[in-house]
C-alpha cells in the first residue's frame, strides 16, 4: 500500500496545493487528504480537508470537501514539489 504523503494536517499558509476557478472565484488550499492517490482514484467519495474562499467567505472556511468537486471546477496554480509528482 503506498504512503498517503499529505495525511499531516499542512499549516493554513503553506499549503499542500492551490486550485482555483477563475470564472467564480472559489479558491481550494488543501491541508489534508485522508487517503493516498491510488486509493483515491478508486473513491468518488474521496474527501480533502481544505481551506475554501470564494466571493461569499473571502476570509475562507475550513472543512471537508469532495475531491471530485474540486478537480471538476478548478485548476491547479501552485502547489509543492510531492503535490506534483503524485497529482501532476
Amino acid at each position: 500500500m503506498a504512503k498517503n504523503l499529505f495525511r499531516k494536517t499542512a499549516k493554513k499558509d503553506a499549503p499542500y496545493a492551490v486550485y482555483e476557478d477563475a470564472r467564480t472565484g472559489w479558491r481550494w488550499e488543501v491541508l489534508h487528504t485522508w487517503k493516498g492517490k491510488a486509493s483515491e482514484d478508486k473513491d468518488p467519495y474521496s474527501r480533502w480537508f481544505c481551506l475554501v474562499k470564494s466571493p461569499f467567505v473571502p476570509d475562507g472556511e475550513m472543512g471537508d470537501t469532495y475531491r471530485k468537486d474540486i478537480l471538476g471546477n478548478a485548476v491547479m496554480v501552485e502547489a509543492c514539489d510531492d503535490w506534483r509528482a503524485a497529482y501532476g
